[in-house]
């Protein structure tokens, strides 16, 4: 099918008159004679030759041609398209139908149907004022979130988007849907073309503290990562991995397969395995993290600025207390200096528990009866019956030593234990928990840690402000599963003995440097000095945080297959064997896409902050989207096609990822150069685009057979007609929701493996291991790969599903129910009326309605005389139509 296919599209009329045989020999031979291209512009050795192929030469500012059938041009899109119909004889379609409009507009923009509202609305403008009607249309379709919704499902199916990593493990990757949202959002905004292509390859250099622009990068690291790896494999799978990154840009954005010059030159197209390498290079440093990002940075700065205005009076009186107060309070204490420090009496532990949670995490943050009290009461009780806990004196548990005294099972016991000092002074504590713990002094909280280990010594290291008198301390330990446990510790600092010569002399005699150590070592036990410097360290914990949201992206120096300190950089692999190590490589980029003259250092030597040269992935990003010296024209080239592609089903380049010698011609090369110009021009904005091809007659005509196309074009390469095409697996999905009156439109977040649920096919968790099987069913791609146009399969099991399919009985009685709640109210007739509305937008005919109704009369006799189960059925019929899930 493949070899006739090919066939048709190449051969002459003379070759289809030829015997089989005959028509393979000259078939043969003529791509033979095509591929000399190839031949001369492999490995890039002849980059003269190369900067002329048709794909990679500047674009050509194409004016339209002239064409005798001005009546039927409605843009400039349609000249160059007619042009070649008039030199065939061929005679296109006239415009469809307002209806045929109204639902190719709504699902090529959106993937959802229009509302019966809809239909009325624009059915009514369209007989006032067409032109102005379908206009107004395209631009309110345009502005709609749900446009992003549908545009972004074709992008994430060439990036191979998936929330989880793949192979035999598939660990799940729960903040990537924010890359999903990114693109949705991106899309919505009207976002730049070539801006959303630097986010892609280099967001987090970019704007490294924009949720979104990071969130791009997960274009990177979208791909399959299996973690399963022996030392001896990681080297050659962080290969794999960097050569995922460099396929998919150049698949996605340049329709190049740059992968094919890993292990030697490039057999087809321009790219030698040294600029593989270099290209390579450019992603040196790049690996996966879950990063951390404020999304709204305002409100941090805001509070932070409040606080520092609080914070620093308190920390101008510590300051002024130092410079005037302690040298004074230091004189009188060293008048009265006691033979010997007191030191803090320590009186027994006394511990209570368990205090059961739901989870560790809820056993961590609830305030169980200790907690909340604001005195300790050793004689109180906690709970009741056989739950009921009480405090109980543990003389036995020896600071310095691990304890594991508690049972299994996600809870809290707390500790408490009474400190009296003579003075106020400083306490040394070394402590350790199984799992989690809170420590507060004196009921305010000194520090916690929401952990899961063993616990052990010198676990947390801190010291306590000790006030003189009672000080009461109280220590939470949280348990996540199995035995649990503490240490404790504590220690007085005595005078170093540098400071205790010092105080043997008089202090008249102290150099500069020794007054400063002992009134270092004596603000430790100085009672003004400790509560001014409690009240900044009790302020200092208020201080508010970013709001860090987490975002599965690309990172510098991030997780990857670590191998040691060669982890991050890049070799020239002979043969592509990470085992045969050649020169390490420098970032560069490929020299077909340069003009001629132009090198690496055009781009890599501009100057970023601080006069340093831009970083790699920066300059990779400059280099991709200069439409005048670099890859620019390329890249709008391709997506000037891919858009094409998705109005029209096929592109003007049949091979949408391939612009090499071994993928297709452009049908119409001047029209896409057209395009990609009119892209460059309105500042790379897609929708513009859209609106430019939407309102062509070559997109607004009928889809009918016209006797000249049907002879001289059977393929449909002039455009001369409008194929109808099926709706993709997600927009088939979606519209059966909506039309059932289910479909949940919340945008954005976490979505859900379920596909019972209502939400739009885009928001359905993408696991590898677990690809929903209705989607798959219908051609939905299996992630493992970048796909620029899905296969289009008609196999029996999908009519088997769509009848049998609990799902798809379910919402066929939900959008009977919806047309017909109430059978007493709504007669049989007018409920087929409202399902067709609603369903494909028109009412039926005399005979489809007449026809219908004698359906239900043979359906009564299976449902024990029930009308609504048969109406049912009919619904069900109408969500299987063709009419339903093809588009004209």
């Amino acid at each position: 099918m493949l070899f006739t296919e090919r066939f048709l599209s190449v051969a002459s009329h003379d070759m289809r008159k030829a015997s089989f045989q005959t028509a393979c020999l000259l078939l043969w031979a003529s791509l033979a004679a095509g591929n000399s291209e190839a031949i001369d512009l492999a490995g890039g050795q002849n980059l003269e030759a190369a900067r002329e192929f048709w794909s990679l030469r500047p674009l050509q500012k194409s004016e339209a041609p002239a064409v005798k059938d001005e009546a039927w041009c409605r843009t400039e899109v349609d000249q160059f398209i007619r042009h070649g119909q008039e030199a065939k004889k061929i005679q296109p379609n006239s415009l469809a139908s307002p209806r045929t409009l109204l639902r190719r507009a709504y699902f090529d923009l959106t993937g959802l149907p229009p509302s019966e509202e809809n239909t009325a609305d624009f059915m009514e403008a369209a007989e006032k004022d067409f032109d102005k009607a379908y206009e107004n249309l395209l631009d309110e379709l345009l502005a709609s979130p749900r446009y992003g919704e549908r545009w972004a499902r074709h992008w994430l199916d060439l990036v191979r988007f998936a929330e989880s990593n793949g192979y035999a493990f598939d660990k799940d990757r729960k903040n990537a849907f924010r890359y999903r949202d990114f693109v949705i959002q991106a899309l919505n905004d009207d976002m730049p073309y070539d801006e959303f292509t630097r986010l892609q390859v280099a967001g987090d250099l970019l704007r490294p503290k924009d949720l979104q622009a990071v969130a791009a990068t997960g274009f990177l690291v979208a791909g399959p990562f299996t973690t399963q790896q022996t030392q001896k494999e990681r080297e050659r799978s962080r290969y794999e991995q960097l050569d995922d990154m460099v396929h998919v840009m150049g698949t996605s954005m340049l329709g190049i397969s740059i992968g094919c010059a890993r292990c030697h030159e490039h057999k087809y197209d321009p790219v030698s395995q040294e600029d593989y390498y270099r290209l390579v290079a450019n992603f040196a440093e790049v690996g996966f993290s879950d990063v951390g990002v404020d999304a709204k940075p305002w409100i941090y700065e805001a509070a932070k600025k409040k606080f520092d205005a609080e914070h620093a009076p308190l920390q101008a009186a510590l300051s002024k207390y130092e410079k005037e107060g302690l040298p004074s309070a230091l004189e009188t204490w060293l008048a009265n200096k006691p033979d010997q420090l007191p030191t803090p009496e320590m009186e027994d532990w006394h511990v209570i528990g368990p205090f059961a949670g739901e989870s560790f995490d809820k056993a961590f943050d609830k305030a169980f009866g200790p907690e909340r009290e604001k005195s300790i009461d050793l004689n109180k009780t906690y709970g009741k019956d056989d739950k009921k806990v009480a405090w109980k004196a543990q003389p036995e548990w020896v600071d310095g030593t691990v304890h594991n005294p508690f049972g299994a099972g996600n809870s809290a016991h707390y500790l408490y234990r009474l400190v009296k000092s003579p003075v106020a002074r400083k306490l040394s504590v070394s402590l350790g928990s199984d799992d989690g713990f809170r420590f507060w002094l004196n009921r305010k909280e000194i520090k916690k840690n929401k952990i899961g280990r063993g616990a052990a010594p010198d676990q947390e290291k801190f010291d306590l402000s000790l006030v003189a008198g009672d000080n009461h301390l109280i220590f939470k330990i949280v348990n996540g599963g199995g035995p649990s446990g503490f240490y404790f510790k504590t220690s007085v600092q005595a005078p170093p003995k540098e400071v205790l010569a010092t105080f043997d002399k008089p202090s008249a005699e102290w150099s500069d440097k020794e007054r400063a150590k002992a009134q270092e070592w004596y603000r430790t036990i100085d009672e003004g000095w400790l509560e001014r410097k409690a009240a900044v360290q009790e302020h200092k914990q208020k201080e508010p945080k970013p709001d860090l949201t987490m975002v599965y992206a690309a990172k510098v120096r991030g997780s990857t297959y670590n191998f040691g300190k060669e982890t991050y950089n890049v070799y020239f692999l002979n043969r592509g064997n990470a085992d045969q190590k050649g020169d390490l490589q420098k970032p560069g980029f490929l020299p077909a896409l340069m003009r001629e003259g132009r090198k690496d250092d055009y781009w890599t030597n501009r100057k970023a902050e601080g006069d340093k040269p831009v970083p790699g992935r920066i300059a990779l990003a400059d280099w991709l989207t200069d439409s005048s010296e670099g890859a620019g024209m390329l890249l709008a080239r391709v997506m000037a096609n891919r858009l094409w592609l998705h109005h029209f089903g096929r592109g003007i380049v049949a091979t949408p990822s391939d612009f090499g010698t071994r993928g297709e011609a452009p049908t119409h090369p001047e029209l896409l150069d057209f395009l990609a110009h009119s892209l460059i021009d309105s500042g790379w904005k897609l929708k513009s685009l859209h609106k430019l091809i939407m309102t062509s007659s070559v997109y607004m005509q009928a889809g009918g057979q016209t006797a000249t196309g049907s002879m001289q074009d059977p393929a449909n390469l002039l455009w001369w007609r409008k194929d109808s095409r099926r709706l993709e697996a997600e927009a088939f999905r979606d519209a059966l929701l909506a039309v059932s009156g289910t479909l949940d439109t919340t945008p954005f977040g976490p979505g859900t493996l379920d596909e019972r649920k209502p939400r739009r096919s885009i928001y359905l968790t993408v696991k590898r291991s677990n690809l929903s099987p209705l989607l798959q069913l219908f051609d939905a791609p299996d992630t493992l790969q970048g796909i620029g146009n899905r296969q289009e399969s008609t196999v029996a099991p999908q009519a088997l599903a769509l009848i049998n399919s609990p799902i798809l009985i379910d919402l066929a009685q939900k959008f009977a129910t919806r047309v017909r709640k109430d059978p007493a109210k709504v007669s049989l007739q007018e409920g087929i009326r409202q399902a067709y509305r609603v369903a494909l937008s028109r009412d039926p005919g005399e005979e489809e309605l007449a026809g219908w109704v004698s359906f239900v009369e043979q359906q009564k006799a299976l449902h024990g005389n029930n009308e609504q189960l048969a109406f049912r059925d009919v619904c069900h019929a109408i969500l299987c139509a063709n009419e339903f899930a093809y588009i004209d």
